[in-house]
Formats: C-alpha cells, sequence, structure tokens
C-alpha cells in the first residue's frame, strides 16, 4: 500500500513539473508562460499587450510564443518571418478562424466549413479590386452627407467622431439604407452595444463567454438586432444581381438559414474593425504633420474647390 502511495505521489510530482517545466524543444521558439498552470501569461499580457510584446521580443527575439490560457500564441514580428508563415503550404486559414468564429458569433464549426469556401469567393469576388468602383459612389455620398452634419468647427474626440461616421456610412453602403440603426435616436443603445463587443472582441474570441459577461450580453443583443435585419433583407431582396446588397448575396449563399443574423454580425463587425482604426490613425498621421496636411488639402482642392466645407480641422 505504501508503495502504491509513493508511486502514485512521484507521478503526481512528476506531472506537475512537466506542466511548469515542460521540455523544450530545440527547433521551437522560446516560450513564455508563468507558475500558474493552465492561465500562464494571460493577465500579464492583457494588462498592457503591447509593452508585453516589446519587452518579449527585446528579451527573446522576432518570433516566441505566449503561454495563456491554456493555448500557445506564436508571434512573428519581422518581415521576413511573417513571409515565411503566410506563404507557407502547411497554413490552414480555415482552421485558424474557426475558434474564433465559433466564440464570436456562436457558429457551429460543421457550418462553418460548409460555408466558408462558398462565402469567402463570394465576398472576394464582390469586394475585389474590379468592383470596388460599385461602392464608392454611393460610400461617398454617405460619407459627405454624415460629415455635413459635423459643422465647420468646434472640438470633440477624434475615434468618436470617426465611429460616428464610419459606421453609418458603410453600413448603409453594405446593408442597405436603414438596415441598421443610424438614426440619432435609436443609434445610442446600438453604439452602447457594438462598441463593447468591438472592444473585447479579441479576448472573447478565445475566452469562454462566462468570464465576459458584459461582451456576451453586448452579443445576445446584437444577434436580436439581426434576426430582424436579415428577415427585412430578405423581404425586399430583389431578383436582379446588380440590385442586391453584399447582406442579400451573403443570404443567398449561405447553407442555413438559421444563422444568417450570426453571419450578419459577422459581416458588420468585419466592416468596422479595421476600417475605423485605419481611418482614425490616418487622419492622425496627417493632422500629426503639417507638410502631409497641406499636401492633402492641395489634393482635396483640385477635386472639390477651395470652400469651407472641405476644411472641417481648421
Amino acid at each position: 500500500m505504501a508503495a502504491a502511495v509513493l508511486l502514485a505521489a512521484l507521478l503526481a510530482v512528476a506531472v506537475v513539473a512537466w506542466v511548469l517545466f515542460p521540455p523544450s524543444e530545440p527547433r521551437r521558439p522560446p516560450c513564455i508562460g508563468s507558475r500558474v498552470p493552465c492561465l500562464g501569461a494571460a493577465f500579464r499580457l492583457a494588462r498592457a499587450p503591447l509593452e508585453f510584446i516589446e519587452r518579449a521580443r527585446a528579451e527573446h527575439g522576432p518570433i516566441f510564443t505566449v503561454f495563456a490560457l491554456g493555448k500557445r500564441f506564436t508571434f512573428v514580428t519581422e518581415d521576413e518571418g511573417a513571409e515565411v508563415f503566410f506563404t507557407s503550404k502547411d497554413l490552414n486559414f480555415e482552421q485558424a478562424v474557426q475558434r474564433v468564429v465559433a466564440n464570436a458569433v456562436s457558429v457551429p464549426a460543421e457550418a462553418f466549413y460548409q460555408n466558408h469556401g462558398r462565402l469567402y469567393s463570394m465576398m472576394k469576388g464582390k469586394m475585389g479590386p474590379s468592383n470596388l468602383h460599385m461602392f464608392t459612389g454611393t460610400l461617398c455620398k454617405e460619407l459627405h452627407e454624415h460629415m455635413a452634419h459635423l459643422g465647420t468647427e468646434g472640438t470633440g474626440d477624434l475615434m468618436e467622431l470617426v465611429r460616428h461616421i464610419m459606421y453609418p456610412a458603410v453600413v448603409n453602403t453594405l446593408f442597405g439604407k436603414g438596415a441598421c440603426p443610424t438614426s440619432h435616436s435609436e443609434l445610442r443603445e446600438f453604439e452602447e452595444h457594438f462598441w463593447k463587443y468591438d472592444e473585447d472582441f479579441e479576448y472573447a474570441s478565445q475566452m469562454p463567454e462566462c468570464f465576459l459577461r458584459n461582451w456576451s450580453k453586448s452579443k445576445k443583443w446584437l444577434l436580436k438586432l439581426f434576426e430582424k435585419v436579415v428577415s427585412d433583407a430578405e423581404r425586399t431582396n430583389p431578383s436582379e444581381t446588380t440590385s442586391k446588397t453584399l447582406l442579400q448575396h451573403l443570404l443567398d449563399n449561405l447553407q442555413g438559414k438559421h444563422l444568417a443574423p450570426n453571419y450578419g454580425l459577422l459581416m458588420l463587425w468585419a466592416s468596422q474593425a479595421n476600417a475605423v482604426p485605419i481611418a482614425f490613425w490616418t487622419l492622425v498621421f496627417i493632422l500629426s504633420s503639417p507638410s502631409v496636411y497641406k499636401k492633402v488639402m492641395e489634393d482635396l482642392t483640385s477635386v472639390f474647390g477651395n470652400t469651407e466645407l472641405h476644411h472641417p480641422c481648421r
């Protein structure tokens, strides 16, 4: 009996030691974890992600792995390494994003793999460089309309300004005019839920919803909203292909119509997630560099004319 207890104790110690001090492999990048199993470096990464990554790069080199919440995240921070990674024949984009989509919008794995190829090809075709001209006219009109509400002077938060302009302009272009809440009376509640959903998206795509109650609440609210958005889009779906919105094209190609609200929310997030930060940092760069600002304004004046309306930053 004593021998069995001793053996069990030694086995337990060996397992704990293996978890806390896993055997290193010379071909793997250095791994950053912690003494706490499963959690790993999650707290340090969440507290200040950019500073954490910069320190890790300085200490471990351009390629390193972070162990957090039971998962391994490998960072590639140099151009040469990124090129090798993205051109690797072993790279599988579907597998890379499937779990993210499942957590973010509750699309089961089977439905994701069934729809991904078809929807990806459709989106790539509709939004490809050769077809972008079909959206630019409507998008410019929407941007001008919402920028006109700003007036010619005043102060405010630049990120809030970009969000307030980009959201209705992009949504009306891709989903159809009035498909999603864009009026001032409807926007407040929607923005509260969508920005919460967007801000915690990266964490929620990797963590169980039970750890992010507010994010989960906003996700459910948005999915409920998209039930109506999808219903209206299906009811008004025209037979002519050229008259369809991008959302209606998505509905035409989707297998499993009960997941239409989920994919609609995913499309909304995708339309804002990169566009808003890109617009924000582009404006920051222009406004912080007088020579760039001057050149941009000269180019705009050559097209639109020298009117006060087109100098909103004065």
